[in-house]
């Protein structure tokens, strides 16, 4: 009788302890539901209706810099009318040159490369850059000193040799009169019969001032158009805590979040308040500037957005707790020896430092 009694206890006594065990453990979960809730914030969005904003989007504020891989366009025009000035020699024109009283010494003569002509007795004269006129004078002054007053006519047989030498070199493309070229690694372009051109770094307007020019020296009448064909250098860098941190190729402008986006989006661990975004002002100091997409996103605010420019780079950084939590796995858990912590508790009972059986907290 006894033994019953003293076993009807200790059913009473176990499932007393039972109950109090689901009590506690239920008073557990609905804390940490209870927590978890209030750790979830305000709602993503923080907009009901349609909301329009009265401060417009940023604007572009810098031209786009010309850099290695860009492939420009040149479209020659060339419109033949009379010269405003004097026609000047160039490589490869054909004249000739006749003594009224001398005529063994008559010659036609071509331009060379070096801008000489070959003269009788003398040699090499400079023409390069004359005016038939001006080379008239100087090679009466030259034969001077053995003819007395000799009487000199230059003619222009065959000139404007420039112009065809120019059109051979762009026809032999199938795009007709224009002709493409890449800017080298360098920053340097090349083109027909002009020297290379500096074009890394300077706008298309400042390239085809400087290609202007150099094409003016040399042809009269010409004029050009320059087209950017293929753009390689319009580039923006985005790293930290986003899903595809690289460099991305922008046909246009870009703004920050539009750039976050086709990078994947923000990670869980990112600081949206405080994305850093690095560029360069119009002297090429550094200027760095804070954008709070939290803001951009909660309120649908696009205008608090920044626009980019080229080569500008976006750094989204970590949260406060995704730092604690590098921080303990940095310097805790990958520096202090398991050995040094000791036997500990975890759900499951431990040997020497070593988890042997692992059972949940809450069942």
């Amino acid at each position: 009788m006894n033994k019953i009694l003293k076993y009807q206890e200790i059913i009473k006594y176990y499932q007393e302890f039972k109950v109090r065990t689901n009590f506690k453990n239920l008073i557990a979960l609905v804390l940490i539901i209870i927590f978890c809730t209030s750790c979830t914030g305000k709602s993503e969005i923080g907009i009901s209706k349609e909301t329009i904003y009265d401060r417009p989007m940023p604007k572009v504020e810098h031209e786009y810099l010309l850099g290695p891989g860009d492939v420009l366009e040149i479209v020659y025009h060339y419109t033949p009318r009379p010269d405003t000035k004097a026609y000047v020699l160039s490589v490869a024109d054909v004249l000739k040159v006749e003594f009224a009283y001398h005529p063994d010494m008559n010659r036609e003569l071509v331009v060379r490369p070096d801008g000489n002509i070959t003269m009788p007795k003398i040699g090499a004269v400079y023409a390069l850059g004359l005016t038939p006129l001006q080379l008239q004078k100087k090679i009466k002054n030259i034969y001077g000193k053995d003819f007395i007053d000799p009487i000199v006519t230059v003619t222009m047989i065959q000139y404007n040799r420039t112009i065809d030498r120019l059109k051979k070199a762009i026809t032999t493309s199938s795009r007709g009169q224009s002709k493409l070229s890449a800017i080298r690694p360098d920053g340097y372009l090349s083109f027909p019969i002009i020297s290379d051109v500096m074009a890394g770094g300077k706008t298309l307007p400042e390239v085809k001032e400087i290609l202007t020019k150099q094409y003016q020296a040399q042809i009269d009448n010409l004029t050009i158009t320059l087209i950017l064909k293929v753009m390689k250098a319009n580039l923006v860098y985005i790293m930290g805590e986003v899903s595809r941190p690289d460099s991305y190729l922008v046909d246009g402008s870009i703004t920050v979040t539009q750039l976050i986006a086709r990078a994947g989006g923000t990670k869980d661990t990112a600081e949206k308040s405080t994305i850093l975004v690095i560029s360069r002002d119009k002297k090429r100091r550094p200027w760095g500037r804070l954008v709070n997409l939290e803001k951009v996103l909660y309120n649908a605010d696009l205008s608090q957005d920044l626009v980019l420019n080229q080569y500008d780079i976006v750094y989204v950084p970590k949260s406060a707790i995704a730092r604690r939590n590098l921080f303990v796995d940095q310097y805790i858990n990958k520096m202090i020896p398991t050995s040094l912590i000791g036997p500990y508790e975890m759900g499951g009972a431990a040997f020497g430092g070593t988890l042997i059986e692992t059972k949940p907290i809450i069942k």
